[in-house]
């Protein structure tokens, strides 16, 4: 238990440091990050990692495409009866070229109030062009990976997991709603199923467990939240 908890306070001070790092790598806009640190984190992974691993050579020809806001399902898409809308998550993608071809996305997000920072870096080979033809707002569905392009009305599916989702090229807002709810609905039940199961099958000697298995979750988040800072850290320690 004390090394665990050990563990847990190193987990927290290096999330403290590397905190930051990160902070002085960030923009008043999107589109100042994007301009002050993008060419720099692609370069960096093509001189300290293996390329290949992000779909790219060891060309430094690299551009960028436009920067496209994010959204995503609000809650009322996955209530019956509501109308669907989608919301900004203030996350911003943009297709990476290298020798003019996509190769990848790259992302940005406001971390706080007037603030962008780094989000995201790595895609499959399909998305980094299917991006290039978002004429509407770029919609996600995190869940299925899924992107769509949405008029307003209809939300077209801009990759083959899009596809799959959907069962088509395309789908209207109404059909894609009942869709979610759907999911949602047989999300919960599960979860219930489980629950159940859980409740019947519990013992004495997994009550004594408690305190270990929570204190691994605690360890478990920490860990995940410092994730995020991991490319910042190493970062650092590259340039000392």
């Amino acid at each position: 238990m004390q090394r665990m908890t050990g563990l847990l306070i190193c987990c927290v001070g290096l999330l403290a440091s590397t905190t930051i790092v990160s902070a002085e790598m960030t923009e008043s806009s999107a589109e100042r990050f994007a301009g002050a640190y993008f060419y720099d984190i692609v370069m960096d992974h093509i001189q300290g990692d293996d390329p290949a691993n992000y779909h790219m050579t060891d060309s430094e020809n690299i551009t960028f495409g436009p920067l496209l806001e994010t959204y995503i399902p609000s809650s009322s898409c996955y209530k019956t009866g509501e109308m669907c809308t989608f919301v900004p998550t203030k996350e911003y993608v943009a297709t990476v070229f290298q020798d003019d071809e996509p190769v990848n996305v790259l992302g940005t997000y406001e971390q706080s109030a007037n603030t962008y920072a780094f989000s995201t870096f790595g895609s499959d080979k399909e998305t980094p062009k299917a991006l290039m033809n978002v004429k509407g707002d770029l919609v996600k569905y995190t869940e299925e990976s899924a992107w769509f392009d949405y008029d307003g009305d209809m939300l077209t599916a801009l990759t083959s997991n899009s596809k799959q989702m959907i069962s088509g090229d395309a789908i209207s807002t109404e059909a894609f709603q009942v869709l979610l709810v759907e999911e949602h609905e047989s999300i919960e039940g599960n979860a219930e199923e489980g629950m159940m199961d859980g409740a019947d099958g519990y013992s004495d000697e997994e009550e004594s467990n408690k305190p270990t298995s929570s204190t691994n979750r605690l360890i478990g988040f920490a860990v995940l939240a410092i994730l995020p800072f991991g490319y910042w850290f190493l970062k650092r320690r590259k340039a000392t």
